[in-house]
């Protein structure tokens, strides 16, 4: 995995709830304090998916609320195959 996943998380976010990067923080709640809604969080997913090669399983996913978290999900994850 990139040294900058936790870079490339942010990113993801930002763009996908439309709001400047610097407004998501390793410990900014997801929900609480940008609004993040199931859809948002699931487009988001996809696309660190996609963008670092790895496998997340929504279960280890669907509870996480910050950046730090997700981060620490996506360090462990598995790298996909193929493709």
């Amino acid at each position: 995995m990139p040294a900058d996943a936790v870079d490339t998380v942010v990113r993801l976010i930002a763009i996908e709830l439309e709001m400047p990067e610097d407004r998501v923080r390793s410990a900014t709640s997801l929900r609480g304090e940008l609004g993040m809604d199931s859809i948002a969080a699931a487009n988001v997913l996809f696309a660190i998916e996609e963008e670092l090669g790895v496998e997340l399983v929504l279960e280890d996913v669907e509870h996480l609320d910050d950046v730090a978290e997700i981060a620490r999900v996506v360090r462990r994850a598995r790298p996909t195959t193929g493709s």
